[in-house]
């Protein structure tokens, strides 16, 4: 491995990210559609890579976040279908067209632009209209008079395709969740029987997807759940974590006991310690509110983080660590397994949740992807 440049490092286990994926497709009822969800960089995992893996076994709509997400993904396959959650500003439809992709439509005005351009381009482009059913985000609102006169403008416009309607659950609790949820059902009856229908009409995400199987309609959007992160349907289906991360000893040194470590000296040795400084910190992803109750583990033995944790190093007491060699490999977070700490368990300690603490790693972080439990790939985004 040594194209990596650092001794920190992901793994990306392909193999349990394929195991997630038929685990789905083991639960969802019969003829919906999997759209897997790969914004903010596949949730941290490489959005490229994973792309292709889910391409290889059968999945073929990507779901992203905003207009650069979507141009990564077709500029490494043309024919992945991909679809922008998110809003795009009227100054950048025509990328729209250019790249085929899929666009959230939640006015006429934006609507009748994009048909423009399409016309422009002699190309019709697919849709899907953004709902609000009381997450007050984006999207029309259900139970306006205006809603379904406007879906029926867009409906008229020639070079515009309404693939698809959708909304998003608050997970308020399955009360609140069932309104929105037959708020947008009464919506789409009124305006089926209007002669507007459409192939996919969808509104559950990862954890719906599991709780209320009678909610996933045409389609389903899936992304904590592919990347091994489980949250209220914990138990429902075998989910594997995807993502560990790693790293190797810069130093290891003796310190006195009343030394101090790091900025502000705010960690002061109670002994004679061992400290070892790992070559990761904040800059790379790490949550910085850590210090002092975050811990790696070495020879399945758990280590304290001690002192602040800086943007790029960090400190870690291996005073009761046995065995030490400078070049074992430390886990910061796996699956919990071996004395590991989890990425629920870390998200609990940063007070966040698990996509906060997976999304936000940077490229300075090299990727590596195992597949058939070897070793299958690299990505050092820094220097493609």
């Amino acid at each position: 491995m040594n194209n990596l440049f650092r001794h920190t490092y992901l793994k990306i286990n392909l193999d349990n990210l394929i195991h997630n994926i038929n685990e789905i497709k083991n639960y969802i009822s019969e003829g919906v559609t999997i759209g897997t969800v790969l914004k903010a960089d596949a949730y941290g995992h490489g959005a490229n890579e994973i792309a292709k893996t889910l391409y290889e076994n059968g999945i073929t709509y990507f779901l992203v976040s905003t207009l650069l997400e979507g141009i990564e993904l077709k500029k490494s396959n043309k024919n992945y279908i991909v679809f922008i959650m998110g809003h795009t500003p009227d100054e950048y439809l025509e990328e729209i067209v250019k790249y085929d992709l899929i666009s959230t439509i939640f006015t006429v005005n934006q609507a009748q632009i994009l048909n423009v351009l399409a016309k422009k381009h002699k190309k019709i482009i697919k849709v899907h209209i953004k709902i609000d059913t009381g997450f007050n985000r984006l999207g029309m609102k259900a139970n306006s008079e205006n809603t379904i006169k406007n879906i029926e403008k867009i409906n008229q416009l020639p070079n515009i395709d309404m693939e698809g309607i959708f909304s998003h659950l608050a997970l308020k609790n399955k009360e609140f969740d069932t309104i929105q949820f037959n708020k947008l059902k009464t919506l789409i009856k009124s305006l089926n029987a209007k002669g507007i229908h459409f192939k996919y009409n969808h509104i559950c995400d990862s954890i719906s997807t599991i709780l209320y199987p009678a909610f996933q309609m045409d389609m389903i959007r899936v992304g904590a759940i592919i990347y091994g992160l489980e949250s209220e349907e914990k138990g429902i289906l075998d989910i594997k974590q995807v993502m560990s991360f790693h790293s190797k000893f810069s130093y290891i040194r003796k310190i006195k006991k009343g030394e101090s470590i790091s900025y502000g000296m705010r960690w002061t040795a109670k002994r004679d310690s061992i400290i070892g400084t790992l070559p990761f910190g904040y800059a790379d992803g790490y949550p910085r509110n850590m210090y002092q109750k975050g811990y790696i583990t070495i020879n399945r033995k758990q280590a304290p983080i001690v002192g602040v944790i800086c943007m790029d190093q960090c400190m870690v007491d291996l005073t009761d660590v046995e065995n030490l060699n400078k070049n074992d490999e430390v886990t910061i977070f796996s699956d919990g397994s071996n004395n590991s700490i989890s990425i629920d368990a870390l998200a609990s300690l940063a007070e966040t949740n698990k996509n906060d603490i997976v999304s936000r790693f940077t490229k300075r972080v090299p990727r590596i992807y195992i597949k058939n439990n070897e070793v299958y790939n690299i990505k050092n985004e820094l220097i493609l």
